[in-house]
């Protein structure tokens, strides 16, 4: 099967390859799932079959990528305020992926845009980091180039030695074929297994996940304060309250249903959540039992409060799904170890405030 996809990729004109490789590298820059250090690798792999050169393979993914980068830096500087304002925006560049890079810039200086570089997820966000806080064309690029160029040479020097070497690679892989056969099976057994538990423990993890960045919504220092920083705040805690009735045994199927539809209606939040049944209720108050004690060690009671009126004024706050309120706000009170008559007195002064 490898050799049947090797010679078909070898039948295709340099050009073509080439052209392949330049698109995904330039991509990357927008849609960092783009498999483009795979392209790249295999675009090496072929220079020893007499399609593509090393040299030009690097020269070629090299010089896109960087294209793609002064494209996203130019964008961001001219509209990146504008992109921010709509929650799409927010989806595409995360304020917190955003502080990340942020961080690793005051703290090492230029070094942070080149060490950024190397982050998985947090490459692409780079160059809209530095359009948006106006970063100098040299002090981006410079650093930039200089990563892209270990980063491809590294992944185009491998793909050759593979490539150079894959006659004799395949015939150590057919001397222990039954060998590698069962390891195969053993490995694809053990990842399937880990990819069940993993899975399992992301999904338990989520709500956990979702209240930690509701608590600490992070946004680079450019954006505290603005409407933008807010919205991203609201966000996250229409997104916990989203979580809350997913986790909630005692909401019915329907209950949660009509949650999950106002809120993404109304703050534009991510489909795709299943809306499997939750564990029971004695599971849940234990589960977040010990959620409320790391969030008590971790965050203030002033600041929990607070995300408790941020909550209800995201979803309560237009009575849209009143007949929820009581419970979800009563969970709420449960994870974030706040009082019953704490969250009672918040929602009073609110609707008080809704009133006036």
């Amino acid at each position: 099967l490898i050799d049947t996809l090797l010679q078909w990729v070898s039948s295709l004109p340099p050009a073509a390859v080439y052209g392949v490789l330049a698109l995904l590298a330039a991509v990357e820059n927008v849609v960092p799932p783009v498999p483009s250090d795979a392209a790249v690798g295999l675009g090496a792999f072929l220079s020893q079959r007499g399609v593509t050169t090393p040299i030009l393979v690097f020269l070629v993914t090299w010089s896109s990528n960087l294209t793609g980068a002064a494209l996203v830096y130019l964008a961001a500087r001219r509209y990146g305020q504008r992109l921010f304002a709509s929650g799409t925006g927010r989806r595409l560049l995360a304020p917190r992926s955003l502080a990340v890079i942020e961080r690793e810039y005051l703290r090492f200086g230029v070094a942070g845009i080149f060490i950024g570089r190397f982050l998985p997820g947090i490459r692409a966000v780079v160059p809209p980091f530095a359009g948006l806080v106006r970063l100098g064309a040299v002090r981006t690029f410079v650093p930039m180039a200089l990563a892209s160029a270990i980063w491809y040479g590294g992944i185009t020097l491998v793909g050759s030695l593979i490539g150079a070497n894959w006659e004799r690679i395949v015939g150590i892989l057919e001397g222990v074929s039954r060998t590698m056969g069962i390891l195969a099976g053993l490995l694809l057994v053990g990842g399937a297994v880990w990819y069940w538990i993993s899975r399992r423990r992301r999904s338990r993890e989520r709500l956990w996940h979702a209240t930690r960045d509701a608590l600490d919504p992070a946004a680079p220092s450019f954006l505290q304060g603005t409407e933008i920083a807010e919205g991203s705040a609201r966000e996250a805690a229409a997104l916990l309250v989203l979580e809350l009735a997913y986790a909630d045994p005692v909401l019915t199927l329907e209950d949660r249903e009509l949650v999950a539809g106002h809120l993404r209606e109304r703050w534009g939040l991510p489909a795709g959540q299943s809306l499997s049944e939750p564990a029971p209720e004695e599971e849940r108050r234990t589960r977040f039992a010990l959620y409320a004690n790391r969030l008590r060690q971790r965050f203030g009671r002033a600041q929990r409060l607070e995300l408790v009126e941020r909550m209800w004024t995201v979803a309560f706050g237009d009575g849209a799904i009143g007949a929820q309120e009581d419970r979800l706000m009563a969970v709420a009170a449960e994870l974030l170890g706040v009082a019953p008559a704490d969250v009672a007195e918040a929602r009073r002064r609110l609707q008080s405030r809704r009133t006036e």
